[in-house]
């Protein structure tokens, strides 16, 4: 097609100018000839010529013909726009992203040349910002149905996220904007433009050099110590036909049981009076070391769990049936339990950040059953005995850090003292002097505890299976002699058929075994 007028043609050129100056890559039949230049030159011509050119979105192409041409045809106008200055010059546009052809015709109607023009996203920006922002990547960036492929390899999973990124930042820009006129103007132009965000996807096809794997190593330690003073008198005076008693409670929890330690008892005339002494002094010393370790490949989230589950006493209901054998009333216990899981749980997810800097999310729980705070109850019937309620003692974590490979942090730190101390006793009577003591009881309790949870992460890579040592391999079992005459349950340290180490050892050798 043919367009003239003085007007029309000042006004072309200038935005050809102006479109040349910005020009993208065009890729024709020799992409490298197409990354170099902007001007597609034609050398063959005729029937069935064809001609591939990729043609960046809202960017000019200037195409050279061998002959000159009388009138051209595009498929999609909507896609591209052809607009000829010479006769063998063709200024091809980019509008839209997709597919089209054009066709070139000389004066006689003869086909001279047909272009496949392919218009898509000009990705040398996207690319620029990879080599900058990533430079020791080798990344390849492809365009496929509006889409960004990325391919090659990169150092570390970050690396690729970070090139994941870059690309959508590519799409949501303003290259993947494209502007629709939805108001016009009285002189033509357009006053109003509705902006449509593109829905393109990126598809991550990189290829990390080689997966970095993350051992992380939690120490979980406390060290407990508990004192426990219980003394208290209870009394009860009686003339044989009628009487007075008493019972103080227990303050802190009854743990000396419902029964007492001593009784003593006189009469004063016709008059009996006993008294009832609870006594008891407690320590106890509890130390508590747990450290699981586990392995993940970066990103990827890894569990670790060794326990089981634990029947805590629930309600306890005693009721009574007529034996049909025997006619005699018997008791029917029905007791509830409840499941509770204990052990040690470690879950964790690496990331190499690279540079030898991991980040860690972790959780971890140590926990038990307990005697603490236990409380045993007790019934009518002699020949069924009450119930222990137990508790579950836990030990939990949960928080993210960064650390370098074989660097050691304190994820979670406890100091606790805990003192409690109470007095009860008979109203009036427990205040005389020297004489109410016998008739007060005093409580005394005290709890120290001191906790810290060290977590190390370490970069880890395979070895050979016989450089690997088992918590087994130095363990021999005793024989009948060693058994019965020696008392031993396992032989020294070493296997008879190995060899005798060399040198001499100082401390403990080996894992538990010794």
């Amino acid at each position: 097609m043919k367009r003239s007028g003085n007007t029309f043609r000042t006004c072309l050129a200038a935005g050809l100018s102006f479109s040349l100056a910005f020009s993208g890559v065009i890729l024709p039949a020799a992409p490298t000839e197409a990354a170099a230049s902007s001007v597609v030159r034609i050398v063959e011509s005729g029937p069935g010529v064809k001609k591939k050119v990729n043609l960046g979105l809202n960017k000019a192409v200037v195409v050279d013909l061998p002959t000159d041409a009388h009138d051209i045809l595009v498929a999609d106008p909507a896609l591209a726009d052809a607009v000829t200055r010479t006769s063998r010059r063709i200024y091809l546009f980019g509008k839209t992203v997709g597919q089209t052809n054009i066709f070139v015709f000389g004066p006689n109607g003869e086909e001279i040349v047909s272009l496949d023009v392919a218009v898509e996203r000009d990705v040398a920006g996207l690319e620029a910002n990879l080599r900058r922002f990533i430079p020791e990547a080798d990344i390849n960036v492809e365009i496929v149905s509006d889409n960004v492929v990325l391919t090659g390899t990169v150092r570390t999973p970050l690396d690729s996220t970070k090139a994941v990124d870059l690309a959508r930042a590519f799409l949501q820009g303003g290259e993947a904007t494209t502007r629709n006129i939805t108001a016009q103007g009285t002189n033509g132009d357009a006053d109003i433009f509705a902006e449509e965000r593109q829905t393109s996807q990126i598809v991550n096809l990189l290829t990390v050099e080689g997966e970095d794997q993350v051992t992380l190593k939690v120490t979980v330690a406390e060290v407990s110590r508990q004192v426990l003073k219980q003394l208290g008198f209870n009394g009860r005076v009686s003339d044989g036909e009628s009487g007075l008693s008493f019972r103080n409670p227990a303050n802190l929890g009854n743990a000396i049981g419902v029964g007492v330690n001593s009784i003593i008892q006189n009469n004063v005339g016709g008059t009996l009076v006993q008294s009832y002494i609870n006594a008891m002094e407690q320590a106890g010393v509890m130390r508590t070391l747990a450290e699981p370790s586990l392995t993940a490949i970066s990103g990827q989230e890894a569990k670790f769990y060794v326990g089981g589950e634990f029947r805590l006493a629930g309600p306890q209901e005693i009721t009574t049936e007529e034996d049909p054998a025997t006619g005699q009333a018997v008791p029917v216990v029905e007791r509830e339990v409840e499941d509770a899981e204990y052990g040690i749980r470690l879950n964790f997810k690496p990331v190499v950040l690279g540079a030898g800097r991991i980040s860690l999310a972790i959780e971890t729980e140590v926990s038990e059953p307990t005697y603490e705070g236990s409380v045993v109850t007790g019934n009518s019937f002699r020949d069924i005995p009450g119930q222990t309620f137990l508790g579950i003692r836990r030990r939990e974590a949960s928080t993210s850090v960064e650390l370098p490979s074989g660097g050691s942090i304190v994820i979670a730190g406890l100091v606790q003292d805990n003192i409690r101390q109470a007095m009860s006793g008979l109203p009036g009577a427990s205040k005389i002097p020297i004489l109410g003591t016998l008739f007060r009881s005093k409580d005394f309790q005290r709890n120290e505890t001191e906790l810290v949870i060290i977590a190390t992460p370490y970069l880890v890579r395979p070895v050979a299976r016989s450089a690997l040592a088992r918590p087994d391999d130095n363990f021999n079992p005793a024989n009948d002699l060693e058994s019965f005459f020696l008392g031993r349950v396992n032989r020294i340290y070493g296997r008879p058929e190995a060899a005798p180490p060399v040198g001499r050892y100082h401390g403990n050798v080996g894992f538990i075994y010794k």
